[in-house]
């Protein structure tokens, strides 16, 4: 059944903010009217950036949502969800993921010495950085220079070449959540913590929000490690995922 209080939808997602915080973020005004919600339980279609990305709590209305997608279709959803996807559609491409969600005693300071906030100028740089990780599938998924006008982006510079850079995915101060993504540094630069300065410095332009989270592979031991070292923790493992139309 389709669902399209705003309230009650927001409600359902507040049983679990973290693991809901880029669906809060989608009720904002921007993206609300792009999206198709399902109940029983909660499931989430959402058209943006030429795809169709299904977000789920629960199984209950997987099927009548994936009536609503463009196919492929990018899964974001738990163990349970997965299967029930898989009874309707054929799922290739799994990455298990953590969400992991900012649960620190404060904030870092803001950090300005070597660190610059990124703009629309900087797209084509940024672009470059992330061609980097390309040959490992390492870049960054959903990047798009939109984000740099509507985020938040910090990067490094060395002589004119980006070498680090990392953002958001989404803020949505209305509804006190964001997501932190789109982090990557450099192949040849790595081992020096700029990785570290450069989320730090996107978490500290966070401040006030309630619910921060970013997504990380689960084999990244490396990731996880300075992540929690600026006081994220795992809340729950996911499997991205893409789903195509079963003949």
């Amino acid at each position: 059944m389709r669902l399209t209080d705003k309230n009650e939808i927001r409600s359902i997602l507040h049983r679990d903010p973290r693991w809901c915080v880029y669906a809060l973020g989608d009720l904002t005004p921007r993206l609300f009217h792009k999206c198709h919600w399902f109940t029983p339980d909660l499931t989430l279609v959402l058209h943006e950036y030429g795809t169709s990305i299904l977000f789920a709590m629960g199984t209950g209305s997987i099927a009548e949502a994936l009536e609503e997608v463009t196919w492929p279709a990018h899964l974001q959803v738990r163990e349970d969800a997965l299967a029930k996807v898989a009874w309707h559609a054929n799922v290739s491409s799994q990455q298990r993921m953590w969400r992991m969600t900012f649960e620190g005693a404060a904030l870092p300071p803001p950090i300005t010495e070597g660190v610059s906030r990124l703009s629309m100028a900087d797209s084509p740089a940024i672009d470059k950085l992330y061609a980097d990780g390309e040959a490992t599938g390492e870049n960054p998924d959903f990047f798009y220079a939109a984000m740099l006008k509507d985020g938040v982006f910090f990067g490094v510079y060395e002589d004119n070449d980006l070498i680090a850079a990392a953002g958001t995915h989404l803020v949505a101060r209305d509804e006190n959540v964001a997501a932190i993504g789109n982090i990557y540094v450099r192949r040849d630069r790595r081992g020096r913590g700029l990785g570290r300065l450069v989320t730090a410095a996107v978490l500290a332009e966070l401040h006030g929000i309630q619910t921060i989270g970013l997504n990380v592979r689960a084999d990244n031991a490396a990731a996880i490690h300075v992540y929690e070292s600026l006081g994220f923790v795992k809340h729950c493992e996911f499997i991205e995922a893409l789903a195509t139309r079963r003949a």
